[in-house]
């Protein structure tokens, strides 16, 4: 199983800091093969919707940044996890931009999902999901919040849904890091 963890290393408080560390860490003891990207003092692009990366360069964004190196990866991973600081619901500024840059991994075209209209696969497999969201104030609504974004993301990344998990506490840690262990290995990467 190929992992690809995106981590905002933002680490504003020991919960995130602590979390990212014991995550690595368990990665690393387990063997999984992952690849890793700690996007906090990368400089990258915003999303300018010019639609290059549908149109003129197909799957591929114009901005020439570590946003183009994660998509690809992504594509090729068994696995996505994404580590966010919860900024009012939502992702920290810097995961955000790593999202929004990937548009370029579905197409122009839209299909009925229950409902609502999504856009169309580019590949055949995407990865499954699992957002991670950290920070000490977070409200119960902001937690519901960030879960029905990751849920709503799943769903523009080709997937029926997304595991979400959400940590305020260092003490939390331990059993968190478990539970997306327990995950790994339901998802077939049994070590």
């Amino acid at each position: 199983m190929n992992i690809l963890l995106v981590s905002d290393g933002e680490a504003t408080s020991s919960v995130g800091e602590k979390l990212q560390e014991e995550l690595l860490k368990k990665l690393n003891e387990s063997n999984y093969s992952y690849k890793y990207y700690n996007v906090k003092d990368e400089k990258m692009n915003k999303c300018v919707g010019c639609f290059n990366c549908w149109l003129r360069t197909p799957g591929l964004c114009v901005f020439d940044d570590i946003t183009r190196d994660i998509s690809r990866d992504e594509i090729n991973s068994d696995l996505y996890i994404v580590l966010s600081e919860i900024k009012y619901g939502s992702y920290s500024p810097k995961i955000k931009r790593v999202l929004d840059r990937g548009i370029c991994k579905i197409l122009p075209f839209f299909k009925d999902v229950n409902g609502e209209m999504h856009h169309a696969p580019r590949y055949e497999k995407y990865p499954e999901l699992v957002f991670v969201g950290y920070g000490r104030d977070i409200s119960v609504n902001e937690e519901e919040t960030f879960k029905g974004l990751n849920q709503a993301n799943a769903i523009n990344f080709q997937k029926d849904n997304a595991e979400s998990y959400v940590c305020r506490d260092v003490a939390e840690i331990e059993n968190l890091v478990n539970s997306i262990l327990s995950y790994i290995k339901v998802m077939g990467g049994e070590r």
